[in-house]
């Protein structure tokens, strides 16, 4: 029988919860993986969940928090979170992810990808056209998520603060289409094995060699443990400016 787990939004009363779940998800990650978490304090998640302009989105297994991501929905005029990428997008049009944890025991399960589409289609409603999201290039489990949901590589530099090896991802969230041979793009696959751990430092040249010659990461091909690679249009059209809440979902798995 499947499982039934409530997505909702998150608010003050969640904070301790939240802590939790990040103190859980630290403690479980490898010596060489703890460095593309970012630890956040008591007082950004308080920042995060009272700030008007960002939400926080919590995945509950009866009363325990299991998964939660944050989003922004920054307004034209703001400073926003990545700005060096999708300059040319105002940022009304813009939902950006910030961060996402995964409660190690559910691991497998799409919460991730869960997250994201749920956060797309609430977006939608208010008017919002394109999602983006930075992740660290050693963290292949959640760009491959990322990209399993839909969202394409269009960057891949170091970040200007920490330079730390980040991809940079982007979605159309009203096209719906990932370009593919069919739809007469060009299109390569590039393989990077069943253990991609050990090959990131090559596979980081090779995707910003990829890029800059006009070639987007836009799928993973799980049989052949390859990433699919396209010249596609990721072109957005402009929208108005929102406020909005998050309401709760089942979902199953």
């Amino acid at each position: 029988m499947a499982k039934k787990l409530e997505i909702k939004q998150l608010n003050i009363e969640h904070l301790s919860a939240v802590m939790e779940l990040q103190k859980k998800v630290i403690d479980g990650l490898q010596k060489d993986e703890k460095h593309f978490v970012l630890t956040r304090s008591a007082q950004d998640f308080i920042k995060a969940l009272e700030h008007e302009n960002t939400y926080m989105l919590g995945v509950f297994d009866g009363d325990k928090l299991i998964a939660q991501s944050i989003f922004a929905y920054p307004q034209n005029g703001q400073e926003r979170d990545i700005p060096e990428f999708a300059e040319d997008v105002p940022n009304a049009e813009l939902v950006v992810y910030k961060a996402v944890l995964v409660d190690k025991d559910y691991r497998g399960c799409g919460l991730m990808r869960h997250m994201l589409d749920y956060i797309e289609q609430e977006s939608k409603k208010f008017g919002k056209k394109t999602s983006i999201i930075q992740i660290a290039m050693d963290n292949p489990a959640s760009w491959m998520s990322a990209m399993n949901n839909g969202m394409i590589i269009c960057k891949v530099d170091h970040d200007p603060y920490d330079n730390a090896k980040v991809l940079y991802l982007k979605k159309n969230l009203h096209s719906g289409v990932v370009p593919s041979a069919k739809t007469g793009y060009k299109q390569f696959t590039m393989f990077v094995g069943s253990n991609i751990h050990q090959y990131i430092p090559a596979l980081f040249n090779k995707m910003q060699h990829y890029v800059a010659q006009g070639y987007y990461g836009v799928g993973v091909d799980k049989k052949s443990h390859s990433l699919v690679w396209a010249k596609p249009d990721v072109q957005n059209n402009c929208t108005r400016p929102v406020t909005a809440s998050v309401p709760s979902k089942t979902i199953h798995y």
